[in-house]
Formats: structure tokens, C-alpha cells, sequence
């Protein structure tokens, strides 16, 4: 999906962003639990969030826990490609290159760079999906294959948002005078071997995939009752292998800037030190980020160039000033108007993978 072929500005209601910013936050409240934190009528959030969700504002996904389906492994993979060829091509070789590799749920194509994320079972897994890679582009694709740098982040040895984090950078956007969400500091998960009866991962995989799907519609698919359903759900939310989250399409909001900072921080400097020091801005406006003692990945949106010029500024100051980089951070900055989204946030298919479920023709 290209990013530019969207308007450029959208402008929201004062109780559109209200209740955006509150399914943000938290995807799992209810219209009655939005409507009472700002002062609503339940019958206003309810119209605003079926607005909003239709008109491609936001939209809905149930993240997995990957560390829970047992993936020992999060990817980060960076390339460029040759500039000569066209972004039409390359976005469609990626494509094509994501529907042989399940591993990936999340990978753009902007200017000649391609980033991607992946869930990885093991180190035998990531190179079976380098192969993947390497054997996708051989002959007349070989043009567009990009020369990666792989970084890879083990569970046991990260601190991650395994969620996605938006909530500050909505609020921020929208300038409202109420209480901020509340920050999300990258946590420690450790890798498990799921526990899951054969229904039960077929419910997981329909929640994954339709992520508004009723219990009744689920129940459907997998052949249950509606009741086992709802009994089923609610043990996968509440035990933790998947969370409702909803996220902001930001670039159909007028965002201009997708960037992504690699850092490899010096061994001098604790990790706890780094982590507690830093200013909040680093994680607290980083859409994903992924931690270990000597590198770290941030995500971030920006609506405007001047404000991603100023923020740099700040941060690499700080950082800087302790010295606490081994060398110079890479960023890479993508025009949101001239990226393609390969894969945004599609998790399914790494969960079939990781649950040895045949993936759909």
C-alpha cells in the first residue's frame, strides 16, 4: 500500500480525538469507560468510534506475545538497493518476497531503502530466511535485492515495546489539555513453550487474523460454541498471548516522517545507567523499540521535518555529552509520501509459522 496515495492533512473533532486518543491507550476500553475519563456521551464515543474505525483513521490488531509461542529471536533488517530501480518494482519484489517469508510482520519500501522486522524461531531460522532472501533474488529480481545488515535482538538479552507505543505521540499531535498516557518503558520477556490445545491455537490464529471478529463469527471458523469462544479469548488476553491494540494511521494523518535510529552504545556506560538516564523522548515517542547492553532500534512518526531536525538535536546532545555511543547512530529517514508498506503490523503469519499451522494458499 503506498503512502502517498492518501490526502495529505486530516483534521479531527475535539471529541474525535478524545476517543482516538482513548482507544490508543487502551484498545480494550469500552465506549461507557472512554466516555466517563473525558466527560462524553456514551452515544458520542460510539458514533465517533465507528466513524473513525470506517473512515481508516485507526484500525484494530490483536499483537501476539511472540516469547510465548516460543520465538527465541526479533530481527531488525535494514538494506539499500539499487536507486536505479523504480519503487514500483521494488515494493512489488518485496511484496512477493513476504508472501514466501512468514517471518516478517512489518517491512516498508521508501526511496531505495528496504526495513523490515521479523520473528525468529531460533539462529537456524534466521538463516533459513537469509537463504529465503538470497535464493527470492536471483536472476531478474536480482536488481532489487537490498544489501542488509541484520541486527538481531534475543528475547533473554532485550528489553522491548513489544506493543506498539503511540499513545504519547498522539497526544502530542493533538495538543489536549488532559493527562498524558502513561509511558511504556521497554520490558524483559522471557521465551516459553506455548501450552495450547489444538483449538485454542486455531482461536489465536482467527483473533490474530480478524482481529474484530465476534465470538461468533470465530466460533464459526474453529467449530466451537460461541460460550467456548468467549472462554478461550478471554484466557488468551488475560494470560498475555495476545493484546488488543489499536493504532493510528498516521500517515493519513499528514505525518511526513518515518524514521528509524540503530544505535551501538559503548560498553562503558551501564545499561541501567543508559536506560534510566536517557531522555524520555527516546522511548517514550518511539512507536517500537528494541533494547540490549550494547545496541538499541527506535521507531519513530513525524509529522514535520523541522520538528525531527529539533528533537535530533536534543537527544544526540545528551548522548553525546556522556559518551556513551561506540560509534555514529544510524538513521535512516523515510519520506512518508514516497514509502510502500509492505507488511503493516500483519502478524498472522509469523504466528501460523511459530505454531507449525499451515499458512493459506
Amino acid at each position: 500500500m503506498n503512502f502517498a496515495n492518501y490526502p495529505s492533512v486530516w483534521r479531527f473533532l475535539k471529541s474525535e480525538m478524545l476517543v482516538i486518543l482513548g482507544l490508543v491507550e487502551d484498545a480494550s476500553r469500552t465506549d461507557a469507560e472512554i466516555a466517563e475519563l473525558y466527560g462524553l456521551n456514551k452515544g458520542t464515543v460510539a458514533s465517533v468510534r465507528r466513524r473513525v474505525t470506517d473512515a481508516g483513521a485507526v484500525y484494530f490488531v490483536n499483537i501476539p506475545s511472540f516469547n510465548k509461542l516460543g520465538c527465541e529471536l526479533m530481527g531488525f533488517h535494514l538494506g539499500s538497493t539499487d536507486p536505479a530501480i523504480s519503487l514500483d518494482a521494488r515494493s512489488s519484489h518485496y511484496m512477493e518476497f513476504c508472501a514466501k517469508a512468514p517471518q516478517v510482520f512489518s517491512a516498508m519500501v521508501g526511496g531505495n531503502q528496504v526495513l523490515m522486522y521479523t520473528a525468529l524461531k531460533d539462529a537456524t531460522e534466521f538463516d533459513y530466511f537469509c537463504q529465503t532472501h538470497n535464493k527470492m533474488f536471483t536472476g531478474p529480481r536480482r536488481a532489487s535485492k537490498a544489501k542488509f545488515d541484520h541486527t538481531l535482538f534475543p528475547y533473554t538479552m532485550t528489553r522491548g515495546s513489544y506493543q506498539t507505543n503511540f499513545g504519547l505521540v498522539v497526544h502530542r499531535f493533538f495538543g489536549l489539555d488532559v493527562f498524558p498516557p502513561k509511558s511504556r518503558i521497554p520490558t524483559h520477556s522471557s521465551v516459553e513453550s506455548p501450552d495450547l490445545s489444538e483449538t485454542e491455537r486455531k482461536t489465536l490464529i482467527v483473533m490474530v487474523e480478524n482481529p474484530l471478529a465476534s465470538d461468533r463469527e470465530i466460533s464459526e471458523v474453529v467449530g466451537l460454541s460461541r460460550q467456548a469462544i468467549t472462554r478461550i479469548r478471554h484466557m488468551l488476553v488475560e494470560d498475555g498471548y495476545v493484546t488488543p491494540v489499536c493504532i493510528p494511521r498516521l500517515y493519513r494523518w499528514g505525518f511526513e516522517i518515518y524514521a528509524v535510529a540503530h544505535a551501538r552504545f559503548s560498553m562503558d556506560v551501564a545499561w541501567d545507567r543508559r536506560l534510566k538516564s536517557q531522555p524520555r523522548e527516546v522511548v517514550d515517542l518511539s512507536t517500537f523499540t528494541l533494547s540490549k547492553a550494547d545496541e538499541a532500534v527506535a521507531n519513530y512518526m513525524i509529522p514535520r521535518f523541522q520538528e525531527y531536525a529539533e528533537n535530533l538535536d536534543n537527544v544526540l546532545a545528551w548522548y553525546h555529552k556522556i559518551r556513551i555511543f561506540d560509534e555514529r547512530p544510524e538513521i535512516s529517514v523515510f519520506a512518508l509520501e514516497r514509502c510502500t508498506e509492505v507488511r503493516n503490523y500483519e502478524f498472522a503469519p509469523a504466528v501460523r509459522h511459530l505454531l507449525g499451522m499451515k499458512q493459506p494458499r
